[in-house]
């Protein structure tokens, strides 16, 4: 590779990122989303990635959504039953848990169609990618399908929900 090529995707790499960390804050920012992974579960993943992997880098957070979502049985091996989630639900507001459903149908609906051609982790990965494909199908879906009640109506987010480029 020439130092051209390196630099190029150096740069790409920064961008993506940099847009990733960008459009997380905007899922946060933007609607006021809930945890649907109860604290018990969390705390004992997160205990679990961390023995191998340090937080704050991409390994420890595929392990974790992993671990997680084994922990509620809707990973099995490689099959996905993402309508185990739906009693997580019960306790948000109806609003929102109907936008939370709705995601659980649309990712259980993607996730099921593209089941062949899903990423299987690298050499270097310890952990599976599907949990980590689940968990970001849900967030971007809930956050898409935010409840007025939950939205933060200004110019930026407004802008945002529009679809129009931020980075």
């Amino acid at each position: 590779m020439t130092f051209r090529t390196i630099s190029l995707l150096f740069i790409l790499l920064h961008l993506f990122v940099n847009c990733t960390v960008i459009y997380f804050h905007w899922f946060t920012h933007c609607c006021q989303m809930e945890e649907l992974i109860p604290r018990p579960i969390r705390t004992k993943c997160q205990e679990k990635a961390a023995i191998d992997h340090n937080p704050g880098f991409q390994p420890y957070y595929v392990c974790l959504a992993q671990c997680q979502l084994e922990e509620l049985e809707v990973i099995d091996g490689e099959e996905l039953h993402l309508e185990k989630l739906y009693p997580l639900t019960a306790k948000l507001p109806a609003d929102y848990r109907h936008a939370v459903r709705q995601a659980i149908d649309e990712c259980d609906a993607w996730l099921q169609g593209k089941k062949k051609e899903r990423r299987r982790p690298d050499g270097k990965a310890h952990c599976p990618l599907i949990g980590m494909e689940v968990e970001n199908c849900l967030h971007r879906t809930t956050f898409s399908n935010c409840p007025n009640s939950r939205w933060k109506a200004s110019i930026t987010c407004n802008k945002v929900r529009q679809g129009l480029p931020f980075c």
